[in-house]
């Protein structure tokens, strides 16, 4: 792992230094403007300065965010030593081993599970745990942990990270200059600079990421091999997930698990899956523990020494019955998809590669992930990525067609087809509301008589997908919302008869407004209601339910019109891509009629033009000849240029 680390560190890096170069280079060639070099040298240059600065200010801001925003106090290695001396003591072990001080050591008084650390250097960096994180783990797990973040600290992930995203702000600021340099009569000869710096630094973004998810792996193998056990921090990393479901939500841990997301042990929302997965599967109950305010030393001292109250709660035994809802993570090419954008690995591939590391040394894995889904059937990997194929195209579809219809339009003016080529134009906007439909009706399948299903069976399902929505009927208790403390939020959280846990997805016929006065008048009338449940099933990084019709135990009936809009909002862009498409196809034909009737109108005088010229030709010879004649034969005009084309014949005087 150390190896692949330093190789996806110096790879990400060394792209983003060749990014920044290949910007530069392109800008000073392109452009050829000799002011322009030392104005990309003073971008940089400021732009490094800040970040240096940023860099040392930035623990001491923190310091005053966890200070005031979360109630973070210091507490002591010795204090630590009270409650767990045995963590106490790994933490002084592994510092003097790395030769590092000690971290300064915070605690925020909530029964939030999380840790994370920050700093600027290696000496100087913060270890931040919670009273959740204290109750949850017991001695071993809770050392996994501190290893995990002594680890980031040890191979000074706050460096490697600060200047892989100075590169990418010396990109935006490139992106920036060449956007903004004028040329000649107002025009931009740098534009086409700063789309390729634009599309770096979009790259670079999710290789940072990358960077991210790989440095993640490299500090849970090491709290690995400094705890001798990878398998606690697997346990850790499951009841961690646990507690996340199982404490009632406040608008203070959902603000805390907000703020520290890129920097906590794990994604919350992603482990949400396993915690939800555990109640789920062990049928436990949510004893939904509160958070309260900062609580005396006795109710601290209760809950750094009471790890094990919960521990019978998350056992070995109840951990491998969820194996089977982790294939979605491993296996299934969506879940890939869905970590791109995430700074954590999913708790699965997490689990799976530390029990590789327990193997290697000569332990048991906590799982095994064997290739059977929960039906005792082998995985089928070609249904897998056929399926995803497949998705991917449907869910381009509205670029892709767009696109098409572009292409041809411009292919029309090439060929001088104007007319074409505005009825092209136009049909770029059908193009992607057909996309849109056909995204549409592939998302919600006919629901027929969907399956009773439990939550847990539902995650069980390596083949799900965040794109088609899997029929269902679902009953359970409406326990919240989906956002704790959130009045204005329509969405809703359900709890099954097994404990498990859904999201479910409301959306009103008047959008955005109809969907706040739900949330402000009927939500709360659904709460510890029995409700029936029937919609389409989804999964992603979380899951959800996207909402048809939810019936009460009263007999109150809440009609959701999430189908509706994923379908007519298609058919609304298709129908204005048409009356557009016709609206240039006219204009076109317009401009063409126009343009060509000069010419037309040349083409008829043309005959009549060429009398004149020879009209003096033909009155020399003939000059006795009365010129009422020709104009009273019946002959028509274009004969006059035939009797004048023979000189020598003359008529009788």
């Amino acid at each position: 792992m150390k190896e692949k680390t330093i190789l996806a560190s110096m790879v990400t890096v060394t792209f983003l230094c060749g990014f920044v170069f290949a910007t530069v280079v392109g800008l000073a060639v392109g452009v050829g403007n000799l002011d322009l070099l030392p104005a990309l040298a003073i971008g940089a240059g400021a732009t490094m300065v800040w970040s240096f600065v940023v860099w040392l200010v930035s623990p001491l801001v923190m310091d005053l965010m966890q200070r005031w925003v979360y109630s973070a106090r210091p507490m002591s290695i010795e204090e630590l030593g009270q409650y767990r001396p045995a963590v106490a003591a790994f933490v002084q072990q592994v510092c003097e081993r790395h030769r590092i001080k000690i971290p300064r050591l915070k605690y925020i008084d909530d029964m939030t599970p999380q840790a994370y650390c920050y700093g600027g250097r290696a000496n100087n960096a913060r270890l931040v745990t919670t009273r959740g994180l204290m109750h949850y783990l017991d001695d071993e797990e809770l050392k996994a942990v501190y290893g995990h973040e002594l680890g980031h600290i040890v191979h000074r992930d706050f460096i490697v990270m600060t200047v892989a995203a100075t590169l990418l702000n010396v990109l935006w600021n490139a992106y920036l200059i060449a956007r903004n340099i004028r040329g000649r009569s107002n025009s931009r000869p740098a534009y086409p600079i700063a789309l390729v710096a634009l599309v770096f630094w979009w790259v670079g973004q999710y290789m940072l990421l990358f960077l991210s998810r790989t440095r993640e792996y490299y500090a849970d193998a090491f709290a690995g091999a400094e705890t001798g056990n990878p398998n606690a921090l697997s346990m850790a990393l499951v009841k961690i997930a646990y507690g996340l479901t199982n404490n009632e939500p406040t608008p203070f841990s959902q603000k805390l698990l907000g703020g520290t997301r890129t920097l906590g042990i794990s994604d919350f929302k992603s482990a949400s899956t396993t915690g939800y997965a555990y109640q789920a599967v062990n049928q436990t109950r949510p004893t939904r523990l509160p958070a309260p305010a900062l609580a005396g030393a006795g109710a601290e001292a209760a809950t750094h020494s009471g790890a094990a109250t919960v521990d019978t709660l998350v056992t070995v035994d109840g951990v491998r019955r969820i194996e089977k809802v982790m294939l979605f993570d491993l296996y299934n090419p969506w879940a890939t998809v869905s970590e791109l954008g995430s700074t954590h690995p999913l708790t699965g591939k997490r689990i799976r590669t530390l029990g590789e590391q327990s193997q290697a040394m000569g332990q048991q894995p906590l799982l095994s992930f064997e290739r059977v889904d929960v039906y005792g059937h082998a995985l089928d990997t070609a249904r897998l990525y056929n399926t995803f194929l497949f998705e991917v195209v449907i869910y381009f579809a509205p670029h892709l067609l767009g696109a098409m219809f572009a292409l041809m339009s411009m292919g029309s003016l090439i060929i001088g087809r104007a007319m074409l080529a505005g009825a092209f134009g136009g049909l770029v906007i059908f193009g992607i509301g057909l996309g849109m439909v056909i995204k549409g009706v592939y998302r919600f399948p006919a629901l027929r008589e969907p399956p009773y299903l439990s939550v847990i069976e539902l995650m069980s399902d390596p083949y799900a997908s965040p794109l088609r929505g899997r029929p269902v009927v679902l009953d359970g208790t409406v326990i919240g919302r989906a956002t704790a403390g959130g009045k204005l939020t329509e969405d809703v959280m359900i709890e099954d008869r097994q404990g498990g846990l859904m999201v479910i997805n409301y959306e009103s016929p008047l959008a955005g407004l109809g969907n706040w006065w739900f949330a402000m008048r009927r939500v709360g009338r659904l709460m510890q209601q029995q409700v029936r449940v029937l919609g389409w099933f989804r999964r992603g990084v979380s899951q959800l339910i996207d909402l048809k019709s939810m019936r009460t135990q009263t007999g109150e009936v809440v009609t959701s019109w999430t189908a509706f809009w994923g379908k007519c909002g298609g058919v609304v862009v298709l129908l204005i891509g048409l009356i557009v498409a016709a609206a240039g196809a006219f204009a076109a034909s317009e401009r063409h009629a126009v343009a060509s009737s000069p010419a037309r109108a040349t083409r008829v005088a043309a005959p009549a033009a060429a009398a004149p010229p020879a009209a003096p030709a033909a009155e020399t010879p003939a000059a006795p000849a009365p010129p009422p004649k020709p104009a009273t034969t019946s002959a028509p005009k274009p004969r006059a240029p035939a009797t004048t084309a023979h000189p020598k014949t003359k008529r009788p005087q």
